[in-house]
């Protein structure tokens, strides 16, 4: 799996592989692959197969998460504080909820 570059007294708190959607032209999305990083300090996401970094949030940054489904898939969207939402799904979604308050993200109702 994927790895990132932790900064010093940064410590994982969870990885996994997700899909990233992207928001393009109103209602339509980009998916891309990769893996999404929760740590002490940030999250970010990693497109599989590069060392792009899609999107890295600092915790600051970061108002809260929401769950919601699409189609037969649950997923999980990432607020930042500037009104900006990142939106993934996969396998891991559940684990991602609990590395997200273990990093001390709030759920938003």
């Amino acid at each position: 799996m994927a790895e990132i570059k932790l900064e010093t007294g940064e410590t994982l708190i969870g990885q996994g592989m997700m899909a990233y959607w992207e928001p393009v032209l109103g209602n339509a999305c980009d998916v891309w692959r990769g893996t999404i990083f929760v740590t002490n300090q940030r999250v970010c996401f990693r497109i599989s197969m590069t060392i792009h970094m899609e999107f890295e949030l600092k915790l600051p940054k970061i108002k809260g998460f929401t769950v919601g489904r699409h189609l037969f898939f649950t997923k999980v969207t990432i607020h930042s504080r500037m009104g900006e939402k990142f939106t993934v799904t996969g396998f891991p979604v559940k684990r991602l909820q609990g590395w997200l308050r273990q990093a001390g993200i709030e759920k938003l109702e």
